[in-house]
């Protein structure tokens, strides 16, 4: 794009209200590339034709980009406008893509599940196997339940104790199991664009909105680990259900994954700022 425009002395980034303009347009723009060129393209030339009036007019050029810009308007209701004004079927590759984040995110839980079997691991140990498998007091398991939990664990004193075994031991195995093969959905899902990479080809911009799928994945987590969390609050105080260690190891990893996804949020946020 040409940093120079008709009415313009040399580009410059002090007190540029053309390029800043230009700069906040670009980071909202759809990521299909014809669009966003014939777009940015549009604006761009408006906005120095506009200049190069006020030039003419007798302003300082500096205003004259300022005003340019000021009625051109904002540069997300712009973008709005020409989306509105644009809307088509989503395309094949926002459908391939809004597809591979799903499923990345699927990913991403069930390792955090894994994780969170590890952290069940680490309760087990430190606190007993109570603390994660522990159910209410007084409560009456079913008879084939209770036989299957004292063939699996015929060492314990009773079926309540033989439940608790077989919930803390789940509460790790499953977990570790569910880890596993979110790393194959990732890694599976990842092949396609590693293999590109190595071949030499360019990273592909995804046709998605930069902040959807941290926004999202903030959102999800968080609200996951925020009830988990809060499930084993209520069974500290009520003792409801399984040990307070069989929730609190699901919700600390999920709000951890959250924390990560505001980070990434963050990060891309700046270029939404008003």
């Amino acid at each position: 794009m040409s940093a120079r425009g008709a009415g313009d002395g040399p580009a410059t980034r002090v007190d540029d209200p053309v390029e800043d303009y230009l700069d906040q347009l670009y980071a909202r723009l759809p990521a299909d590339a014809r669009g966003a060129r014939r777009l940015l393209a549009e604006a761009e030339d408006h906005l120095r034709e506009a200049t190069a009036a006020g030039v003419a007019e007798g302003l300082p050029v500096v205003e004259a980009r300022r005003r340019a810009v000021d009625r051109l308007g904002d540069p997300r209701a712009f973008t709005r406008a020409a989306a509105v004004s644009s809307w088509h079927r989503p395309s094949w590759a926002a459908i391939r893509d809004l597809t591979w984040a799903a499923a990345r995110m699927a990913g991403i839980g069930l390792v955090a599940i894994g994780v969170s079997g590890g952290v069940a691991a680490a309760m087990n140990a430190a606190f007993g196997r109570h603390f994660v498998g522990g159910g209410p007091a007084g409560v009456a398991y079913p008879t084939a339940a209770c036989a299957h939990f004292l063939a699996v664990h015929p060492g314990a004193a009773s079926c309540a104790q033989a439940a608790m075994l077989e919930n803390s031991q789940d509460a790790v195995s499953l977990r570790l199991l569910a880890g596993l093969v979110g790393l194959l959905v990732l890694a599976v899902g990842n092949a396609p664009a590693m293999v590109h990479r190595r071949r030499g080809g360019r990273p592909r911009r995804s046709s998605l909105p930069s902040t959807l799928v941290p926004a999202v994945g903030a959102t999800a987590f968080g609200a996951a680990g925020a009830v988990l969390v809060g499930l084993a609050a209520d069974d500290t105080v009520v003792g409801v259900s399984s040990g307070a260690g069989y929730y609190l190891s699901g919700g600390l990893v999920a709000l951890a994954v959250a924390a990560a996804y505001a980070i990434s949020l963050n990060r891309v946020l700046p270029a939404y700022g008003a």
